[in-house]
């Protein structure tokens, strides 16, 4: 390709020592060769610095890290991109993955569409033994929709240049979860373009933050204050979607088995 950037993946992690190598697999074996992977590590103690150790001595070029203490998962995302050193930069959770072109498609992207800054595909959603729950990203970026439904733009499969760190600025880290009030500002400046194809494979399993418990309703609030921070409408589907959850979670005795179905459902289609 005439135009070969190098590509920084940015993961922050803390005791991610389950999934570790999986994601760096999934990186190191992209079809296209331009890339770094740059930890963030949160201070582990699971295993998880020896893993990343191993792989910075035997890919010096392509896997690097650093461990200290992060404030938040969106702290760490933003030490990450200042020490990142590519044209563009991609976010990707240690438990997470990227299918095999996805690289290659969106650096292919960007050269056929030199004005392009920001660019995101499809994400699987899937569980602890990889089996498809869902998919996010299967619609194109609209502002005034995301400020009143949720974040349409999956952050793993989402990718831009440098330039809109240099225009928007890093993420806020008082308003979580960031990306979504980060994407919101990124839509604000620039477009954001749509790739129909997979790019990567967002993991939800009891271990994670998206799989904690009560996670759902939480996130709920924190999304709707930030679309009202943003000018969305107070009665948009996340204050409905913030509302319903505390019934949901009454009901659990009486939906018995069929509570993981209803409560994704929720998530994914309110």
């Amino acid at each position: 390709m005439e135009f070969s950037p190098l590509v920084s993946v940015i993961t922050p992690v803390l005791n991610g020592r389950k999934y570790l190598e999986k994601c760096i697999e999934s990186v190191l074996s992209q079809s296209y060769p331009h890339v770094e992977h740059v930890f963030v590590d949160g201070g582990s103690s699971d295993g998880t610095l020896d893993i990343l150790k191993r792989y910075n001595q035997s890919y010096p070029q392509r896997v690097r890290f650093i461990t200290g203490t992060d404030k938040t998962p969106e702290d760490a995302w933003n030490k990450g991109l200042l020490l990142s050193k590519g044209d563009i930069l991609g976010w990707l959770g240690s438990d997470d993955t990227y299918t095999p072109d996805a690289l290659r498609t969106v650096v292919e992207f960007f050269t056929l569409n030199p004005d392009a800054s920001f660019v995101f595909g499809i994400c699987d959603v899937i569980d602890q033994n990889d089996q498809l729950m869902g998919q996010s990203g299967t619609e194109d970026f609209d502002l005034e929709e995301m400020l009143d439904y949720g974040c349409r733009v999956p952050t793993c499969s989402a990718f831009y240049k440098r330039e809109v760190i240099a225009q928007v600025g890093l993420l806020d880290t008082s308003f979580l979860p960031g990306d979504f009030d980060y994407w919101i500002r990124v839509g604000k400046v620039f477009r954001l373009y749509r790739i129909e194809k997979v790019l990567s494979k967002f993991r939800i399993h009891p271990g994670s933050i998206s799989g904690s418990k009560g996670i759902e309703r939480k996130y709920a609030y924190i999304m709707y204050k930030t679309s009202r921070r943003h000018g969305g409408r107070i009665f948009s589907r996340h204050f409905k979607r913030y509302r319903i959850m505390p019934v949901v979670e009454f009901l659990r005795p009486v939906f018995g088995r069929f509570y993981p179905r209803i409560r994704r459902l929720i998530h994914w289609s309110w």
